[in-house]
């Protein structure tokens, strides 16, 4: 079997994030932090950390966008009769004024769950939280102003399992679930899985299976795909891990609060998903086959789709 390191490692380096681009995530963290911790917002404000993809090291290029969330003290806002927390709204409010007499040249755009600054090198998502189990949980409750009503996430805990599940695995999990998001980048916008849905599919996989290379995981990754979706599939796959890629009944229980991360994707994007996970693994097969080296590299390419090119890995 040829082993493919080197190619995969030549995509990763394609797309980790540049010292740069780093740099402006935690720049934008710090100058938010110390602009927004004054006036009335100062005792408002619990505590406040990076979340997302960035801080879990999972993210890829371009590093556009991170999200900062701001715990606060929901005593400071009039609660709604039979209710203990205030409204959603009225919290997204307060913070799209304070941040709009904060920022006076930046764009703000209010969002579902966030505000978001549209900065010139990056956007910074803005969400308020309060502590869903009291003072201190990691366990939070974020502000949905489409139903009017808070959602539970635990954004700390996803970090905590994604560093563990790396570690165990000889480091190899969190660069693999970048060669996931690089691969998932193959296809139009509107038939792509959400980047954390696919990075929770890998999370609920090799927190029990076995991880002995990246090319191995890849292999692994796609033919669990094709288990979970009733596709034929090369490894006797014997538990689903709590999943379903099935046509009608796709479900992908977040790690911390089993909140189904595959709730929006549609029929054409799951056809897409499903199609594209068996042939890729296909093709990284045919790759480990491969008697030359210019062969293998073609084969990685094809596995991955042309938007490698692009990267210019």
């Amino acid at each position: 079997m040829r082993d493919l390191t080197d190619l995969l490692n030549r995509i990763l380096r394609s797309v980790e994030p540049s010292a740069e681009e780093k740099e402006g995530a935690q720049r934008s963290h710090h100058y938010l932090r110390e602009i927004l911790l004054t006036g009335k917002m100062e005792s408002i404000i619990r505590y406040h950390f990076l979340s997302g993809s960035y801080p879990r090291a999972t993210a890829i290029r371009p590093l556009d966008d991170v999200d900062i969330i701001f715990v606060v003290d929901p005593s400071h806002w009039k609660t709604p009769n039979f209710s203990d927390l205030p409204a959603p709204s009225a919290v997204l409010q307060t913070f799209e004024r304070a941040l709009a007499r904060r920022y006076l040249e930046t764009k703000l755009r209010v969002q579902r769950r966030s505000i978001r600054l549209q900065m010139q090198h990056l956007n910074v998502d803005v969400v308020p939280a309060v502590s869903a189990d009291g003072e201190g949980s990691e366990r939070l409750l974020i502000p949905d102003a489409e139903n009017d009503t808070w959602i539970r996430s635990a954004p700390k805990i996803h970090g905590a399992l994604a560093t563990e599940i790396n570690q165990r695995h000889g480091e190899l999990f969190k660069p693999l679930v970048k060669l996931l998001k690089t691969w998932n980048l193959g296809v139009p916008e509107a038939l792509r899985f959400k980047s954390f849905c696919v990075e929770t599919i890998a999370t609920r996989l090799f927190a029990s299976a076995k991880l002995n290379s990246l090319q191995t995981g890849l292999v692994q990754f796609f033919d669990f795909v094709c288990y979970i979706g009733g596709d034929p599939c090369e490894f006797p796959w014997n538990d689903d891990r709590g999943m379903s890629l099935r046509l009608g009944n796709c479900v992908v229980p977040d790690t911390a609060e089993g909140m189904n991360v595959a709730a929006s994707v549609t029929r054409q994007g799951r056809e897409c998903f499903m199609r594209r996970a068996a042939t890729s693994r296909d093709w990284i097969l045919q790759a480990e086959r491969a008697r030359t080296w210019n062969s293998a590299e073609s084969k990685i390419e094809k596995a991955f789709g042309s938007h490698l090119r692009e990267l210019d890995w």
